[in-house]
């Protein structure tokens, strides 16, 4: 009996190499086909290419700390979390400069960190219903064409982010809603590594608690909260420190002020809007100059707060316009908007971004619906799906914010797909 259960047991994840190394494949054509490792052609500057991220990146290689966060010499700042730009000032160290060496190996360490989410997406499916589901889920992620593109074409976290997304939500399923302190530590020590890579998962936290209460209780669920919230703490700490020392701010990062304002104006329109950012308008560039980077965050959060209440319905449209393209992208018969405000045409492989882009969304929503039943693991999914846009939709809208979750949303669009052609016995 033994014997005969051991290759079992070994055979999802000898399925699971397989994924991988075919998904690292495609990523690497794509890489050579493409022939723009993360976008760098024609980028002149650390900002044109990796705007600041890459700004930081190159302000600690120099070693001048974390700063310069839009290549003016602004000084100290906490525009970013931590570990990308880390990342990106080692390879400039190794390379010494920002062009195509460093940015290909950029690439293929984000080719790797995109493959290895099937091995996360392997262990999420196993853990909710079953090995279906999460070998299924995996073999979409592997050739899904956003993740392939996205992977050897950003130089940015969100590669990285929806790995441990996926990585957290897979360890959180698999140790059950019921799981004790001791477990919960680990869990929150694992998050805590990952706000530091981006803290936008901070909005799946109530989703993460209602988990924990459907599972052992409201009084369990606060101990096992109390566990995770410090494990998480203590490793996020040290930066927080160093930011609410050097900046005035405890916060991972401090742009969120400045991001509410951006998005929220008399002219703004639901994205990006560089016209009224600092990096690119000189009069606001001043004033951040001006007050620093705490300071002028607050200012920028209550000139926000100002023209909402001044501007009730505006705000509530511009949210719903937000929504859409979350979802679904920007309408395809409009021009791509780019960070300094300006606009190209949409080519051919514009329209089949889109038209991916809006296919995904639209499958992942239905998929949540269609998941059918009592576990908690079933409201855990569908809070992801609610949970972490909201803050973009207050903030603005690129198409490639939601890539940290586009991992789940996958997950959801084959879960939906195998409940609706043949129920629960058609995932395990």
């Amino acid at each position: 009996m033994g014997d005969s259960a051991q290759p079992a047991r070994r055979s999802p994840w000898l399925a699971g190499s397989l994924v991988l190394a075919v998904a690292f494949a495609a990523r690497l054509a794509a890489l050579v086909v493409l022939d723009d490792p993360c976008g760098i052609e024609g980028k002149e500057t650390s900002w044109d290419w990796g705007y600041e991220q890459a700004a930081i990146g190159q302000a600690l290689a120099r070693g001048e700390g974390f700063s310069d966060a839009f290549a003016k010499g602004t000084g100290s700042t906490g525009w970013s979390a931590p570990t990308f730009p880390a990342l990106l000032a080692l390879l400039i160290a190794i390379f010494d400069e920002i062009g195509r060496p460093l940015a290909t190996a950029l690439a293929v360490i984000q080719a790797l960190v995109s493959a290895a989410t099937c091995l996360a997406l392997l262990a999420l499916g196993r853990a909710l219903l079953g090995p279906r589901l999460g070998l299924l889920s995996a073999w979409a992620w592997a050739l899904h064409p956003g993740a392939i593109y996205y992977s050897v074409s950003l130089p940015w976290d969100s590669t990285f982010a929806a790995c441990g997304i996926t990585w957290f939500l897979a360890a959180l399923a698999g140790r059950g809603s019921a799981v004790g302190a001791g477990g919960a530590a680990r869990l929150g020590v694992g998050f805590g590594a990952l706000l530091l890579v981006n803290p936008a998962p901070i909005a799946l936290l109530p989703g993460v608690l209602v988990y924990w209460v459907r599972g052992q209780g409201l009084a369990a669920a606060c101990r096992t909260a109390a566990a995770f919230g410090a494990a998480a703490l203590i490793v996020a700490s040290p930066w927080m420190a160093r930011n609410a020392l050097v900046l005035g701010s405890p916060g991972i990062r401090t742009n969120l002020g400045v991001e509410l304002m951006v998005g929220n104006n008399d002219t703004a329109e639901g994205q990006f809007n560089g016209a009224v950012h600092p990096a690119y308008n000189a009069q606001e560039l001043a004033r951040y100059s001006a007050l620093g980077e705490h300071a002028y965050a607050a200012e920028c959060s209550a000139r926000f707060r100002a023209w909402a209440r001044a501007n009730p319905g505006r705000f509530i449209e511009l949210c719903g316009v937000r929504c859409a393209r979350f979802w679904f992208g920007r309408s395809p018969f409009q021009g791509i908007p780019l960070g300094d405000g300006s606009r190209r045409a949409r080519d051919w492989m514009g329209w089949i971004k889109w038209s991916l882009h809006a296919a995904i969304g639209l499958l992942a929503l239905a998929g949540a619906l269609l998941i059918r039943g009592g576990r908690p693991e079933v409201g855990l999914v569908r809070s992801v799906l609610v949970l972490f846009p909201l803050v973009y939709f207050v903030t603005h809208v690129f198409e490639r914010y939601r890539l940290p979750i586009e991992p789940v949303m996958v997950l959801a669009c084959v879960w939906g797909v195998l409940a609706l052609v043949g129920g629960r016995r058609s995932v395990a």
